[in-house]
């Protein structure tokens, strides 16, 4: 079995990385796709084979080395391949965008609102998927953990040479709204801890069936209820 890690933020863990590890094979996930100008702010996919120092770290201390952990009977190029596939992603009916599944925090969204056939297709050839990481309301109990998806599929997996952007389903784009309000309100929360997170989730709610979706309106509203409560 081949393990990597999909590192997230790759220039923040650079240092390290290149001290817990013997000549790293590291290839970034940008490189060669629509998005190669960004290529230095690349997710960096690195081979976790023959670096047991490297696993250990990640393994001990995962909050440090945000990404996914991936496993497939497959080499390096197969697996990149899939992984670039999934990058870009129609929405929204004719919408594209940039889908950071390597974020662990929109992976503990994304993948919660995939199918079981969901998965085989975004899997692919990964027969195991694990991370670190929680929802924003989940992180705001403390309880972030470790998440992991096994792909029963991995074997009958082919690659596809003819790019196919992947279509985000109906529940996909609702989780991934929802983890961009969460994410607002998760740093709103932040700093007015004296309410539970599920009070202000409440609130958001309310602001958002009344219409309001703008960032100021929003911080607006709630601080408003904040206040109410407070006096």
């Amino acid at each position: 079995m081949n393990t990597w890690i999909l590192l997230e933020r790759p220039a923040a863990q650079l240092e390290m990385l290149y001290r817990l590890a013997t000549h790293p094979d590291t290839q970034k996930l940008f490189a060669g796709t629509s998005l190669d100008g960004f290529a230095e702010h690349s997710p960096l996919l690195v081979r976790l084979n023959n670096q047991p120092t490297l696993t250990q770290a990640i393994e001990q201390i995962p909050a440090q080395w945000p990404g996914l952990l991936i496993e497939s009977t497959c080499d390096t190029p197969s697996v990149l391949a899939h992984l670039r596939q999934m990058l870009i992603v129609n929405f929204d009916q004719q919408r594209k965008g940039v889908l950071r599944y390597s974020n662990p925090t929109v992976a503990s969204y994304f993948f919660a609102a995939c199918t079981a056939q969901d998965l085989s297709l975004w899997l692919g050839p990964i027969s195991r998927l694990r991370w670190f990481g929680a929802t924003w309301a989940t992180q705001a109990t403390g309880e972030t953990g470790w998440q992991r998806l096994d792909n029963l599929h991995a074997n009958d997996w082919r690659i596809e040479w003819t790019h196919r952007t992947r279509v985000l389903s109906v529940a996909q784009e609702e989780a991934l709204t929802r983890q961009r309000n969460e994410q607002f309100l998760y740093h709103w929360w932040q700093q007015h801890p004296q309410h539970s997170f599920m009070q202000a989730s409440h609130w958001l709610e309310q602001a958002l069936s009344q219409g309001i979706d703008d960032s100021e309106d929003i911080s607006a509203f709630l601080n408003a209820h904040c206040t109410q409560v407070q006096s």
